[in-house]
């Protein structure tokens, strides 16, 4: 396997580690996943130089061998089958169940621990094989081991399978069938791996030369990246969610800032610079959702200052240029919104007995956000400009006193 890969995919292991530590470390959610991928991480990290460096600083030949194993096989399939367990609500109940998920693998781990300091040491894998004894407690060492990753492997498809189809979440019924693909090749993977280990003992091995390792180890990279997509999916779902809602917030903000500076009554909170504003990624949905309802208060506050002369004139406006319907009604009010603005902040006095009449709006958060879109675009038009300069005039309002 290229080195650049195993290296690729290891620093995408250990991103997934950090990013989702940050996550259920301080929030004290579920830490199984993160288990999952901190046992992969540490394998794929061992099967770089950085495992036969620790083989050399402990003076322990291949002690990365049995590492990469621990927390590659023992470790995060146990984790992964847990974790999957629980989000399609088949965790087993009871005191029993529970002692088992953590004893079986825990047994799988002292005994593949025994094996390889009893029998596996001083040689190296490649040595092995001139040993009859050592042969053998290879054998054994490979079947408790892959014996055991398989079965929980199996475990998983079935969980992924069954429960995939039956999500709520589109993402999520996706993300369990891209692992469950992934949980299938680590099976092909712990069959070739035991199958070259037996045949290589009896004979020649399955294939000449070392295809069979090759094999192996693109079984076990398809595993890993199917795993790391599939659990990563329903994140990625939720990023690009977010980066939608912070794109609206940012194009609402000309429209926002313009009227909330003739109304700075509305805003909730100080107004803060554009950049900081642009840096600041926290609680995108809730600063959306709070802008959204600042800038309808800004306009029937504004509302006071556009009489029903001027919403005539601005609708017929845009009737002029070709615009009807909803798009008309849109553009009207921005234009008159932006005379109100003009005039409010010029001082004159507003008109009395007038209701605010919005050209459009939502009946929830998304086609709100449509709407105030479509509001904010036209505010800023060439057309509703040519109407704000045609309606700035001392004479078409009463001054204030």
């Amino acid at each position: 396997m290229s080195p650049i890969l195993a290296a690729v995919i290891a620093l995408l292991l250990w991103i997934t580690t950090v990013w989702r530590a940050v996550r259920v470390w301080r929030k004290g959610v579920d830490r199984t996943l993160w288990w999952t991928f901190f046992g992969l991480a540490v394998m794929m990290t061992l099967r770089l130089p950085a495992g036969r460096v620790l083989d050399q600083w402990t003076g322990i030949t291949d002690l990365s061998y049995l590492l990469k194993h621990l927390f590659g096989g023992v470790l995060s399939s146990a984790t992964l089958l847990a974790f999957l367990r629980g989000v399609s609500g088949q965790s087993p109940k009871g005191r029993q169940a529970r002692t088992l998920r953590v004893v079986i693998p825990l047994v799988t781990a002292v005994i593949m621990t025994a094996l390889f300091l009893a029998e596996l040491q001083p040689y190296e894998t490649n040595k092995i094989f001139r040993d009859p004894t050592a042969r053998w407690a290879l054998v054994a060492y490979t079947v408790v081991f892959l014996g055991y990753l398989s079965s929980s492997l199996v475990g998983g498809i079935r969980v992924c399978w069954r429960w995939s189809g039956g999500s709520d979440s589109h993402s999520l019924g996706w993300g369990l069938r891209i692992i469950g693909g992934g949980l299938a090749a680590g099976v092909a993977y712990c069959i070739t791996r035991i199958a070259a280990i037996v045949t290589r003992v009896t004979g020649d091995g399955v294939f000449r030369g070392d295809v069979d390792d090759y094999v192996s180890t693109y079984l076990l990279m398809a595993a890993l990246l199917m795993i790391v997509t599939g659990s990563s999916l329903p994140a990625a779902v939720k990023l690009r969610a977010w980066h939608a809602e912070r794109t609206t917030l940012l194009r609402l903000r000309p429209l926002w800032r313009e009227l909330t500076d003739a109304t700075p009554s509305v805003r909730l909170n100080p107004m803060t610079s554009c950049a900081a504003e642009r840096l600041d990624p926290r609680h995108v949905h809730s600063r959306l959702y709070r802008r959204t309802i600042e800038i309808r208060d800004a306009a029937l506050s504004l509302s006071d200052y556009a009489p029903l002369y001027l919403r005539e004139e601005a609708m017929h406006h845009v009737q002029s240029h070709g615009l009807f319907g909803t798009q008309a009604a849109t553009a009207a009010e921005a234009c008159w919104l932006a005379v109100a603005r003009h005039s409010k902040l010029a001082g004159v006095s507003p008109a009395e007995h007038l209701e605010h009449q919005p050209a459009g709006g939502g009946t929830d958060l998304t086609t709100e956000i449509t709407a105030l879109t479509q509001l904010s675009d036209a505010y800023h038009s060439e057309l509703v400009r040519e109407f704000a300069d045609e309606f700035r005039h001392d004479d078409q309002m009463e001054p204030q006193a």
